[in-house]
């Protein structure tokens, strides 16, 4: 019994000390000459829309917000996100995921997962691990260095 009480202890230990919330990474290898087409997504909170429109602007991209695909060329770069959010003693960012795609074909992808950084370390700014989360997603950091900011803010 006291085997399983040592292990059990040591599987929760090392699951909170994981420090990879970047569960999926497929940098974009374009450029700022590139329009992106933000695809609004309703079931998200409104909160999200207006740190990717400003990260774009802040970082020289010429971004629209669009509602639907109908609004779309083919060719167009369209990045779409989901954000989730959990409650645990408070309301977190739990998962996000992006996408970029033009033709079908994607440019560029991201997968969060909050949990990944256990206990405490889930609870971190959501508005500073979403930029942290473009910042990768764009390259203009590392998949190693993205990890490092997000488990700690």
């Amino acid at each position: 019994m006291i085997k399983v009480a040592i292990l059990s202890l040591l599987v929760i230990v090392t699951g909170c000390a994981s420090n990879k919330g970047i569960t999926e990474l497929k940098q974009f290898q374009g450029n700022k000459r590139d329009q992106i087409l933000i695809l609004k997504d309703s079931a998200t909170r409104g909160s999200v829309l207006p740190v990717l429109e400003t990260w774009f602007q802040d970082n020289g991209y010429n971004a629209i917000v669009i509602a639907s695909l109908k609004e779309a060329n083919p060719d167009d770069h369209i990045l779409s996100y989901r954000a989730w959010w959990g409650w645990d003693l408070a309301t977190y960012m739990r998962k996000v995921e992006m996408r970029l795609k033009t033709k079908g074909e994607t440019l560029g992808s991201l997968d969060f997962d909050a949990l990944q950084y256990g206990g405490f370390g889930k609870f971190g700014d959501a508005e500073q691990r979403l930029i942290i989360l473009l910042d990768v997603l764009f390259g203009k950091i590392t998949y190693e260095k993205a990890n490092k900011l997000l488990g700690e803010s």
